[in-house]
């Protein structure tokens, strides 16, 4: 823990904050920061200015920001930036490589980017008129956010006013800190996917029930049923829970009936073939049977059997 004498340093000089932390203060902070739930639980927006925020706090460095490489890589957004002294969040400034192509050049090509004084530091000097100088910057620490190994962005922190040369754990922190916004990325990544596919997944159920014939999804190599819509229950008078996990040939009284998707998938049938059905209610049904075949990738395939009553 941190001493009473070291949170008294702090309060007389917030800018230092870093160099009175040992490594252990830093990775107890860091770790709390990373257990945080809000890294699962909040939206990205808020998972980024918890992270702004508590940097700047932990560091007492003025300014601290995250930045999205947009544009074809060719464009810095801000998408959260933190100012201890007024505690205020702002974000959707850009930066444009045409306009500051060496800063751009040395986030591609360093690993972090340290400017002690960042109107003479040769990644930082193109700021200084721009940037640097209406928001009263002396110093930066840009750390840049790799995803699967491709760059992705920057984690900033900015000292106004007097400069204090960046030390080995301002490094270390800016790293830290970077990483969990990889993490909180890759989390809303992970979590737009899952989104995605639950939103196609509602699409496709909706299509599936909605058709005006009765649909059996089954697997076209076993011939269990994997899917059914709601014609399909209405025609076989059973549910949906009930069809699936069936074999075909459970659908079909005769043996005749019992071979018609198998010979159909193999092609010793044509895709349309007129035969019986048996309900789950006992009932015998003439239909018209329609079947498509699709190849789902490691020689695996997909039927779908489209019922019509005769």
């Amino acid at each position: 823990m941190i001493n009473a004498s070291k949170q008294m340093d702090r309060m007389r000089n917030p800018g230092l904050n870093l160099d009175l932390m040992s490594p252990i203060d830093l990775q107890e902070g860091v770790a709390r920061l990373s257990r945080g739930a809000y890294f699962k639980e909040a939206p990205l927006e808020m998972t980024l200015s918890i992270l702004t925020e508590s940097a700047a706090q932990m560091s007492g460095v003025e300014r601290v920001s995250i930045w999205a490489l947009t544009g074809h890589q060719r464009e810095l957004r801000c998408l959260d930036l933190y100012e201890l002294s007024t505690r205020r969040h702002s974000s959707g400034v850009r930066l444009s490589a045409s306009d500051y192509p060496a800063y751009f050049r040395a986030l591609r090509e360093e690993g972090c980017i340290v400017a002690d004084d960042a109107a003479l530091h040769p990644s930082t000097s193109e700021f200084a008129r721009g940037y640097l100088g209406p928001h009263q910057i002396t110093a930066m620490l840009d750390t840049p956010i790799h995803i699967r190994g491709d760059l992705e962005g920057v984690f900033c922190i900015e000292q106004v006013g007097t400069r204090v040369p960046w030390t080995t754990t301002h490094r270390l922190f800016a790293h830290a800190v970077a990483n969990l916004v990889t993490l909180a990325l890759v989390e809303y990544e992970a979590d737009e996917a899952r989104r995605q596919v639950r939103s196609a997944n509602e699409r496709l159920r909706a299509v599936f029930d909605s058709s005006r014939d009765a649909l059996l999804l089954a697997d076209g190599d076993s011939g269990v049923i994997l899917d059914a819509n709601l014609k399909a229950e209405a025609l076989f008078a059973t549910s949906r829970l009930q069809l699936v996990g069936k074999h075909q040939r459970q659908l079909h009284p005769s043996a005749e009936g019992a071979n018609v998707f198998r010979n159909t998938i193999e092609g010793s049938l044509p895709p349309f073939v007129r035969t019986e059905i048996q309900c789950f209610d006992g009932a015998i049904k003439d239909v018209e049977i329609t079947t498509e075949v699709a190849e789902i990738g490691d020689g695996k395939r997909l039927a779908l059997g489209i019922f019509r009553p005769i």
